[in-house]
């Protein structure tokens, strides 16, 4: 019952929640390339699954091509200058007056 949840993790789970004493028994190269392996699987991930994806599911290729279509850009955080958010903000406001 004395054991931490650290090392019981590590005991359930070997060389996982070591703490910070086993990046220091790495190397320095074991952990570049272990950065470069997760760092190239991201990239194939977002530059390669996902336009795949896109592309191959029905729904995903009609709400991509609405999107390029209105011009919106989906990485913005909010439209302010989009017609079509000016046209819905104006119909939520007429119908929350009513």
């Amino acid at each position: 019952m004395g054991m931490s949840l650290l090392n019981q993790a590590g005991n359930i789970f070997p060389g996982f929640l070591q703490g910070p004493d086993i990046m220091a028994k790495k190397s320095l190269i074991r952990r570049l390339a272990a950065f470069v392996f997760v760092l190239g699987v991201t990239f194939a991930v977002i530059y390669g699954l996902f336009p795949w994806m896109t592309h191959s599911f029905d729904p995903l290729t009609r709400m991509s091509q609405s999107l390029n279509e209105t011009g919106i850009d989906p990485s913005r955080y909010y439209y302010t200058d989009v017609e079509q958010v000016r046209e819905s903000e104006q119909y939520l406001r007429g119908v929350l007056d009513q």
